[in-house]
């Protein structure tokens, strides 16, 4: 305590200095901890569950060059080819790709005729394999028969008396747990589509959006938006790539084939989320490395400058001990002052984020967790100047005098 006063003392003689590092502090506590905030969700959003086998589906989609083109009869060929060679555990045909940032959506109601209040969903046509060559998880009822499934034209006027939905949609449309068997309807519609299955997830094709997570699925195949989507066994899923595509052109070279992997597809749907997370890492190092820097640096700088006064403690009888008490101690008043200021300024930056990007909150947990960081941080970059002043001899200080 007796050091206190001539601590304050010298602070207040040299208080830009120390005011700027107090406020360097405060920023960088203000922009980490919101940042990690925004890290921790970006990261949870790309590594949640999809409920398909992401790591074993390629999916395989062909431009036709004759004008007169028979699409369904090729989607038969192709899909009863594909299921036969090896490698491959199961394969289906749909009119969008879960995950792929391209995709359909409808309003759904539980009452018909209606057109307000739908439940947004996403909405695929499939085939009878769509839930195995998906890897997704059956959790009531069934799937599709190949009786049920329809062929739908640019004409067609067909339409689904069947579904299969996530248990998101049914949970959300029918809380009380009765989904199965119920009936829902299109906007303004009053054509029944009895929900016969439910699977467990489906984040649909735009995972970020609001609506991901209630999909539907419709037993029909459109000859005007489709892709082959096919699941390889693990291990598998690169070579059963390149072995389908190699026969699809061998079974029909009028077309050109392109082809992916659903990884890829998911990976570029996130790519503006990882490259976020990347560049936020970035920016926490980079802050929390110059924070250090600037506390190293003026920790040298006043050592320098006093030098004369820690020869003349020295020659009274201060310690090293007391010596690197002393200026740890200096350190810590700046650094307490700059981390209360960054407190209130990452609350208040927050509150900004969450108002206008819809960012999420930041709990008080986070900020007191940097706030301990940045104050070890601090403290350890002052350390080793700290020693150093410990060991400046009296007639090492004196010399000049």
């Amino acid at each position: 305590m007796l050091e206190l006063r001539p601590i304050l003392s010298a602070l207040w003689r040299h208080k830009i200095s120390a005011l700027l590092i107090a406020l360097q502090l405060g920023l960088t506590l203000a922009i980490v901890s919101n940042a990690l905030v925004v890290i921790d969700e970006r990261t949870e959003r790309i590594s949640r569950p999809t409920g398909v086998a992401v790591e074993d589906i390629n999916t395989f989609g062909y431009l036709a060059i004759p004008k007169d083109y028979d699409k369904f009869e090729a989607f038969r060929l192709d899909l009863d080819m594909i299921r036969a060679l090896p490698g491959v555990a199961s394969a289906t045909i749909s009119n969008h790709v879960p995950l792929s940032g391209s995709g359909s959506s409808s309003g759904f109601y539980t009452e018909p005729n209606m057109e307000v209040g739908a439940t947004a969903a996403n909405f695929y046509t499939v085939d009878e394999h769509f839930i195995e060559a998906l890897g997704m998880n059956l959790v009531a009822g069934r799937g599709f028969s190949p009786e049920e499934i329809m062929q739908v034209g640019a004409t067609s006027s067909e339409r689904p008396t069947v579904a299969v939905v996530t248990q998101r949609l049914a949970d959300e449309m029918f809380p009380q747990g009765n989904a199965l068997g119920n009936a829902i309807f299109r906007g303004g519609d009053d054509h029944p589509i009895e929900i016969v299955g439910i699977v467990e997830r489906n984040l649909g094709p735009w995972p970020n959006s609001p609506i991901a997570g209630r999909g539907v699925f419709y037993p029909a195949i459109m000859d005007q938006w489709f892709t082959y989507i096919v699941r390889a066994e693990p291990g598998q899923r690169d070579a059963v790539l390149k072995l389908v595509e190699e026969k699809l052109a061998e079974r029909d070279p009028n077309r050109v084939i392109n082809s992916d992997t659903l990884e890829e597809q998911k990976d570029q749907y996130y790519a503006g989320d990882n490259t976020m997370v990347k560049v936020l890492t970035a920016v926490v190092i980079l802050l929390t490395f110059i924070v250090a820097l600037g506390v190293v640096g003026l920790t040298v700088f006043w050592i320098t400058q006093r030098q004369k006064q820690i020869g003349v403690r020295r020659a009274l009888g201060a310690t090293r001990t007391a010596i690197s008490r002393y200026f740890l101690l200096e350190n810590l008043i700046i650094a307490t002052t700059g981390i209360l200021l960054g407190f209130a300024a990452a609350q208040i930056f927050n509150g900004f984020l969450v108002s206008e990007f819809n960012q999420p909150a930041l709990p008080l947990t986070v900020t007191l967790a940097c706030a301990l960081a940045l104050l070890g941080v601090s403290l350890a970059a002052a350390l080793l100047p700290a020693l150093r002043a410990a060991n400046i001899s009296p007639a090492t200080a004196t010399r000049s005098v």
